[in-house]
């Protein structure tokens, strides 16, 4: 019997990611390329579109030529219906009303599934990652911004605006002067929580502008710069009580920390597990706060999750 696959793909301000999947979620064939986020959402429905083509192409080279969908993991708001980006940040240009789905299904001739990234990267993680076997679990990405997902009786919680889970605009105890990305005139937690947040959170405190950035400040940090050091800690207990809020509230079976700031060494994680433990009501204080486990891939496995759920369905 011939196996089917689908083809997944994890779209980002700055690199779309794509591979084949199987049924049981393993990935093969991976190909990448730019986001063109400076032309427009045209131009980016194109990349995926040339995305989807290679790994077709690439798999039918390896006698694999039963795709049955695309499973498309995408920064943005996506509408309730799953069908088109509803609101975005400036990182893609015009990315806000385009129509994913249909212009991708017409343009490789397949079913096409949307979900926000990080709502793959949950589903991802609850399939075949730090969540697995769990129906409650909360997950926060922390990088470039601060992110955020539910699923509440194993399915993804979306919101009836479709930001359920944006962990990222919590307030923030830390008295910075910056505004929020999201345009607001107030400190959110990825004002100074993300990775340029930490970073910019440095400066505000007298840092050194010669350092290249949240790489270096935590080497500087580990070495015995007491500014970083500083930096470090505080931002990573105001990110733990915000870890620990967000258990008190939604009452998950477990709390996942992924994103590019999950790499970081003891210098972020102990302080932040301190504030967390801290922060938890007593009859919570036993849910871990476990580290994500797929890395890249999560969003790309949770991406293919979503599209076998709709044509197996």
């Amino acid at each position: 019997m011939t196996s089917d696959y689908v083809i997944a793909i994890d779209l980002g301000g700055t690199k779309i990611a794509a591979a084949l999947a199987d049924r049981d979620g393993n990935l093969s064939l991976p190909c990448r390329t730019d986001t063109p986020a400076h032309e427009g959402g045209a131009a980016v429905v194109g990349a995926i579109n040339a995305l989807v083509g290679q790994v077709r192409a690439q798999a039918h080279e390896s006698g694999i030529d039963r795709i049955v969908g695309v499973g498309i993991g995408s920064a943005g708001v996506v509408d309730l219906a799953g069908q088109r980006i509803i609101a975005s940040t400036d990182a893609i240009r015009d990315w806000a009303g385009t129509e994913v789905v249909s212009l991708v299904e017409t343009a490789v001739g397949l079913p096409v599934t949307l979900e926000n990234d990080v709502n793959a990267h949950l589903r991802g993680e609850a399939w075949k990652g730090a969540g697995t076997g769990k129906n409650y679990v909360a997950m926060m990405a922390l990088g470039t911004g601060i992110g955020g997902a539910l699923m509440i009786n194993g399915e993804i919680l979306v919101g009836p605006h479709g930001t359920a889970g944006d962990f990222g605009h919590l307030p923030t105890l830390l008295a910075t002067k910056r505004a929020c990305t999201c345009g607001r005139d107030v400190p959110h937690l990825e004002t100074v929580a993300s990775g340029p947040g930490l970073f910019a959170w440095y400066l505000e405190n007298g840092g050194d502008p010669a350092v290249g950035g949240t790489r270096e400040l935590e080497k500087r940090a580990l070495s015995g710069d007491g500014l970083a050091a500083r930096i470090y800690t505080e931002v990573a207990a105001e990110t733990g009580r915000a870890l620990g809020s967000i258990v008190n509230t939604v009452d998950p079976e477990v709390m996942i920390v992924g994103g590019g700031l999950a790499n970081s060494t003891d210098i972020w994680w102990k302080p932040l597990r301190a504030a967390y433990q801290e922060q938890l009501v007593n009859i919570l204080h036993d849910v871990p706060l476990v580290k994500a486990t797929l890395g890249n891939a999560a969003a790309l496995v949770g991406a293919a999750k979503k599209i076998w759920n709709r044509v197996e369905s």
